[in-house]
């Protein structure tokens, strides 16, 4: 009868400990906090914040590039957030609709204070090749991130959605405004130079 009991409570703990039980669980504590940010309540517009506002800051930096725009962009995310909810229809996964307006805010801020943003235009053709293929690139995420840094910012968008949010080159182009062939094209190019800057900085290091 123990090993029958302890057998049932070893097997309901893997579906408590498992991803798709700790998603159900979050949707029900965001389903909460939801409703009582659409009525105005403060506490559970604290709550919501406190639960995403780390996770929709990183996704500000890396695309910004600097820690005080950063968070400029991330409360502009959540000023919008709050007034947005009506607009968002239950059922979709809460975090991946405030990503998407973190991610909208965050190039909202590099188009309007980066002068080399027009690197982001359709005006692009494709390379005459690929460049190196993914199997042959081998570098530390530490890196990657710290030559993102040093790229025009209209190449580090690109990198940024692709390699760390997750987009891909259709969801970028959606995104961006610009048509699938020309996100390629231009992930191709930023994918060079930034392999450029991590052989200099191997180089000088």
């Amino acid at each position: 009868m123990c090993y029958l009991f302890y057998f049932s409570f070893r097997k309901d703990a893997t579906f408590l400990c498992s991803p798709s039980f700790i998603y159900m669980k979050m949707e029900e504590t965001n389903a909460h906090l939801i409703e009582g940010c659409r009525r105005g309540n403060r506490t559970a517009q604290l709550a919501l914040y406190k639960q995403y506002a780390g996770r929709l800051y990183v996704a500000c930096l890396r695309i910004v590039g600097n820690t005080s725009e950063a968070e400029e962009a991330m409360q502009d995310a959540f000023l919008k957030i709050f007034t947005r909810l009506d607009q968002y229809q239950d059922g979709q996964c809460f975090e991946a609709w405030m990503h998407r307006i973190a991610v909208h805010t965050a190039i909202d801020y590099v188009r309007r204070q980066t002068p080399d943003w027009e690197e982001l235009s359709d005006n692009y053709t494709e390379p005459d090749d690929d460049g190196p293929d993914e199997e042959e690139i081998r570098y530390s995420v530490a890196q990657v991130k710290e030559a993102c840094k040093k790229l025009p910012a209209g190449y580090r968008v690109i990198l940024s959605l692709y390699l760390f949010e997750g987009y891909d080159m259709e969801e970028i182009a959606s995104i961006l405004k610009i048509q699938p062939p020309s996100v390629r094209s231009q992930y191709l190019r930023a994918k060079r130079k930034l392999l450029d800057i991590i052989a200099a900085n191997k180089e000088n290091g």
